[in-house]
């Protein structure tokens, strides 16, 4: 009997479809490409960027500029690691790390009534905190969960084949 997609399991279940290496791979670069673009865009204006985590009231006052010149460039090797191939698993953790501590903080401010930009690519986005972010944070999340999957298909296509 098939394992019916329970990780692990056999069968060509949903679990494994999302385990496929060319599902796993192409979420490992979007993922990738959105922390590139969002790091990039923050490094462009870190002033602005301090700003935007400061309207959050998530962090200490002192901890604002740190967390402002240090969290895009975790993105951009994070981003470079998926993009490049290099590591792309424990790029794909760290991501999944991001994107739920970013759509819990989406989560606080929109519970707390806050109205300001949310900063998730720096200002080159205007993109207001708000159910349509959290759903947006919701999919980029899925997308890292799935990029941090050990790619199961690859080695069961191999075994399937006949040896010479």
């Amino acid at each position: 009997m098939a394992g019916g997609g329970l990780p692990g399991g056999a069968g060509g279940g949903t679990m494994s479809g999302l385990r496929h290496w060319f599902i796993v791979r192409l979420c490992q670069l979007a993922i990738g490409v959105l922390l590139l673009a969002s790091s990039l865009a923050k490094l462009g204006d870190l002033p602005a960027f301090a700003t935007q985590i400061g309207h959050y009231h998530l962090v200490p006052l002192a901890a604002v500029n740190l967390m402002a010149m240090t969290l895009p460039w975790i993105e951009l090797v994070a981003g470079l690691a998926l993009v490049v191939g290099v590591r792309p698993r424990s790029a794909a953790w760290i991501a999944l790390a991001m994107m739920l501590v970013f759509t819990v903080a989406i989560g606080t401010a929109m519970a707390r009534g806050l109205d300001f930009e949310c900063g998730c690519v720096g200002t080159a986005d205007a993109t207001r905190v708000g159910a349509v972010k959290l759903l947006e944070n919701l999919l980029f999340t899925a997308l890292a969960a799935v990029g941090s999957l050990a790619p199961a298909a690859r080695r069961a296509e191999a075994a399937a084949q006949p040896r010479a």
